[in-house]
């Protein structure tokens, strides 16, 4: 059986990242995933890098969704079959889509993700991978669109981000390929893009392993708590290890893990697709979103990559590939060149969703030695660093000022106060 100081579950970006800030502590790391780092959502993810965010009910209000769900074209879809288990977490997502609660988790995702470029930066040091600081457009298609884009971006721009409302021509000037689409569009300045989100997440697991960690292919079957001392994490090929911490980095199915230990996190799945395009070279310059469609435009290393939808249900639920197909089609009646790169195929994944939008990174309830660092939705990549640096905090036992607001006990004692809780130490010097 090998010791180890703390073994992380997961090798997607939030995974990879932890395990980097924790051997940036002084600790000995393991990390363990059935498949090679960068496999999951992370290898499916539009590729985005994004410092000011809205929770989902910003854009998916509670009484909206019925109608969404059972529009043919909907961004929005719903596993029915998914529905009984999803009803508690609905509840939660209701309470968190009143706009009282939209601001305070708008003020507490920016002041998470603000540093997040510079979080990566000071993890990653002169190892980091090429990131794209070109901005972000968010496409705004009609003009009930863009007048809410506007009160959404006073929001924003109170909290100090840089965002700014383009007029058509401006579009048209800063991105010559979409100035057909005779829309307005919402410009984020500080936002940041890779142009292969899997490959990105490889090169940080190659500088773990460079930095003395270790990376083992197997499926995490049980754990089993030593008191408060120790856990014992059994593998699939029969191999336990003994570890004085581990953090559950599994995205979607971390509540199986949780099973044996009294505690369940509201978490559901959010399914994306995505699919490589073909495109002329410098097609486009930056990502774009277009929220009235669900998809994002980014530019990848082979052209350009269409990722997105929201399709809820429990972990597991069936793909649907044709949903991405169909919202493809309906983008092509605007950009007509676009088209699939000839032998690609739709992917799919599973986001973890929380009701609000913000993450749950904690350490488990009467249990000192387990930790969880899941629900980053849409947001892994941007809060990968961000949250590593919070997981070494709670880890190494240095505690968080953060704490109450990423905890899953949030949803069980009522509603916190999100004003005030600044992230600044996430970003501090080593």
């Amino acid at each position: 059986m090998e010791k180890i100081d703390a073994l992380v579950v997961g090798a997607g970006v939030v995974g990879v990242t932890a395990a980097l800030a924790l051997q940036q502590r002084g600790l000995k790391v393991f990390i363990l995933d059935q498949q090679a780092p960068g496999r999951g959502c992370s290898f499916g993810n539009a590729g985005l890098i994004v410092p000011t965010g809205f929770p989902l009910s910003a854009q998916y209000r509670v009484f909206d969704l019925p109608a969404q769900f059972l529009k043919a074209s909907s961004p929005a879809t719903l596993d029915w079959v998914s529905l009984p288990t999803l009803l508690p977490w609905a509840i939660q997502y209701a309470k968190s889509s009143r706009g009282d609660r939209v601001k305070h988790i708008t003020s507490l995702l920016h002041q998470f993700g603000h540093g997040a470029i510079r979080s990566y930066e000071l993890l990653l040091r002169s190892d980091l991978p090429p990131i794209t600081r070109r901005g972000y457009l968010v496409v705004h298609l009609s003009t009930s669109e863009a007048e809410a884009a506007i009160r959404f971006n006073a929001i924003r721009s109170s909290l100090g981000a840089a965002v700014r409302m383009l007029s058509n021509e401006n579009l048209a000037e800063m991105e010559p390929a979409i100035g057909g689409l005779r829309a307005r569009a919402t410009f984020i300045e500080q936002a940041a893009h890779v142009t292969n989100p899997s490959a990105f997440v490889v090169r940080l697991a190659e500088v773990f392993l460079k930095r003395g960690g270790v990376f083992r292919c197997e499926r995490v079957e049980s754990l089993e708590l030593k008191g408060n001392r120790a856990v014992v994490v059994r593998g699939a090929r029969e191999k336990n290890y003994s570890t004085g911490a581990v953090v559950l980095a599994t995205g979607a199915h971390v509540n199986r893990l949780l099973a044996g230990n009294s505690h369940k996190i509201p978490l559901i799945a959010e399914r994306g697709y995505h699919l490589e395009l073909e495109v002329e070279p410098g097609f486009l310059s930056r990502p774009l979103s277009l929220p009235s469609l669900g998809v994002v435009l980014t530019p990848s290393e082979r052209g350009a990559r269409i990722a997105g939808l929201s399709h809820f249900g429990s972990p597991g639920l069936k793909p649907q590939p044709h949903l991405l197909l169909a919202a493809l089609d309906r983008l092509r009646k605007m950009l007509p060149t676009l088209k699939p790169r000839p032998g690609s195929q739709v992917w799919s994944g599973e986001r973890p969703a929380t009701p609000d939008s913000v993450p749950i990174v904690e350490q488990v309830p009467n249990h000192h030695r387990l930790f969880v660092a899941t629900g980053h939705g849409h947001g892994g990549l941007t809060l990968g660093a961000v949250t590593a640096q919070i997981v070494a905090d709670l880890v190494t036992g240095k505690g968080s000022p953060y704490a109450s607001h990423l905890s899953s006990q949030r949803f069980s004692i009522g509603r916190k106060s999100l004003r005030g809780c600044a992230f600044e130490s996430t970003t501090r010097e080593k």
